[in-house]
């Protein structure tokens, strides 16, 4: 989105505010995909579930992925630019990165996902949920575009890009789940 049409920050927040991210069957099982990889990618790992590393990026007001994760065993951390705003959450490293609906908020995609991976462990993943767009022919008409908060979006070229440019394995390419891998030999 052109920067001259994003809105104000306090006009961001507010919408923000209006999301209702909670605890009903209809969002776990939106998000269940992404606790099914994370637990699959446990099974990976010689360590006890609450030693995994996890950062939930973008987690919005309620957290509410981190409470699903804790319901399993895992410890997660949680950073929001406007609602859980310790920095010091990112100068850790962790095993799992995960970003619901956050990606198509980025204002500078390559700069945010550089500081991700960067903290990202060796093998670690990070795993958003993001719709991807379908070409330029239903771009006019696609839903996800209308939200004035989603100011970049995604198709599975830019997915499969992501993954060239930085050196990830993508592992999990099914819209609107992502998942890669770091990929350090």
């Amino acid at each position: 989105m052109d920067p001259q049409e994003r809105l104000s920050p306090e006009k961001e927040r507010a919408r923000y505010d209006l999301h209702d991210n909670q605890d009903t069957e209809g969002y776990r099982k939106f998000l269940e995909p992404v606790i099914l990889q994370i637990d699959q990618y446990f099974l990976t790992l010689a360590c006890p579930k609450e030693e995994v590393a996890i950062l939930d990026y973008g987690c919005g007001q309620t957290a509410f992925f981190s409470k699903m994760l804790a319901e399993r065993g895992y410890t997660a951390r949680n950073y929001d630019v406007f609602f859980h705003t310790n920095q010091s959450v990112l100068q850790k490293n962790y095993d799992v990165i995960v970003s619901t609906e956050v990606w198509e908020h980025f204002y500078h995609p390559l700069e945010e996902l550089e500081q991700l991976i960067k903290i990202l462990k060796p093998h670690g993943l990070l795993a958003a949920m993001t719709s991807a767009h379908q070409g330029l022919n239903h771009f006019q008409s696609w839903y996800y575009r209308r939200d004035p908060t989603h100011v970049c979006f995604y198709s599975e070229i830019t997915m499969k890009w992501i993954s060239t440019f930085f050196k990830l394995k993508l592992i999990k390419a099914d819209s609107p789940y992502w998942t890669f891998q770091e990929n350090t030999p």
